[in-house]
């Protein structure tokens, strides 16, 4: 059985941030019971073992002084519990968000409850910021064309957005794709703009543009099922190498040597638990996309450093 390690971007008591290779399913699932991510990191950690965190030793609380001493002694008992339960270690670490099997780069997992908690808020409020770089081609298939209100506002130079129906992209132009995703009635297994979907919006900035490809910046402010990949879809520009929402590849084209969708998730920023310090994370681009990139569109390397995945 081959041995998969994950590599881990950063890690503390309460806190885990990992780099997911490609055709990695996350989870375990009725179709993939063994070979996941999920499988490999729990196996990463029990070789780790536990860390060394010790519950602090706080003053007893004053109202307790009126107590008899084995009532005092059961406080603190229970007090100690608490602290345990709430800021020791998870038996497993609680994984916070998803990628496609396909999509590489960084996931956060949380290793304690108050954390969890902690964490889980902001992905409820949206103030975690995660983006992605994706590569995208004109071109999607029919099926893939919105079936309901699917608005484009553009960012013009007064810093306003504006609704366009023409679309084209340009080196640095910002737009805002917002239409609301479902499950495509016809194949369940990809999603569509619909009129029967959850409110989904992303965010595009255009990195850099060499005919016939596009690296974009995504950022997502909801998280539906393959949110970035349906959405690029139905603005015309699908991922390079998606399978499910692009035109099957031609052999011999740059897109067909693309062996996976051109989707890296590269950088997070969050709140950490306990001090609540405002933590930027990168995930380094995957060594296929980098490769691909060196090949067929050496125009977006000058856009991103290759090392650490930072837009320019």
């Amino acid at each position: 059985m081959t041995t998969i390690t994950i590599p881990i971007i950063y890690q503390d008591h309460h806190l885990l941030i990992v780099n997911k290779p490609a055709g990695l399913v996350i989870h375990p699932t009725y179709k993939n019971a063994d070979g996941t991510m999920w499988n490999a990191l729990l196996a990463d950690l029990a070789q780790l073992g536990a860390d060394d965190w010790q519950p602090p030793v706080l003053p007893d609380e004053p109202e307790w002084a009126a107590a008899p001493p084995h009532i005092q002694t059961m406080l603190r008992q229970r007090r100690i519990e608490k602290q345990w339960k709430e800021d020791g270690l998870l038996p497993r670490p609680c994984l916070l968000h998803r990628l496609d099997k396909d999509t590489s780069g960084i996931v956060a997992l949380a290793r304690t409850e108050r954390s969890r908690r902690h964490l889980v808020r902001q992905f409820q409020d949206h103030s975690i910021d995660k983006r992605y770089l994706a590569v995208v081609h004109k071109g999607e298939p029919t099926w893939a064309q919105p079936r309901t209100a699917f608005t484009v506002a553009k960012r013009n130079d007064e810093g306003t957005m504006h609704q366009v129906h023409v679309i084209t992209l340009a080196q640095n132009e910002e737009f805002v794709l917002d239409g609301p995703l479902q499950r495509d009635p016809d194949d369940r297994r990809r999603s569509i703009v619909g009129p029967a979907g959850q409110s989904a919006q992303t965010l595009v900035k255009v990195l850099a543009v060499a005919q016939p490809f596009t690296l974009l910046e995504v950022r997502l402010v909801t998280g539906r099922t393959h949110q970035i990949r349906a959405h690029l879809a139905a603005l015309g520009y699908p991922i390079v190498g998606d399978t499910v929402y692009a035109h099957s590849s031609v052999p011999g084209t740059p897109q067909a040597m693309m062996r996976r969708q051109f989707l890296h998730a590269y950088s997070l920023e969050l709140r950490r638990y306990p001090d609540n310090a405002l933590s930027h994370f990168v995930a380094p681009l995957a060594e296929d996309l980098v490769f691909w990139m060196k090949y067929y569109f050496p125009d977006a390397l000058g856009a991103i450093d290759a090392n650490s995945t930072v837009p320019a």
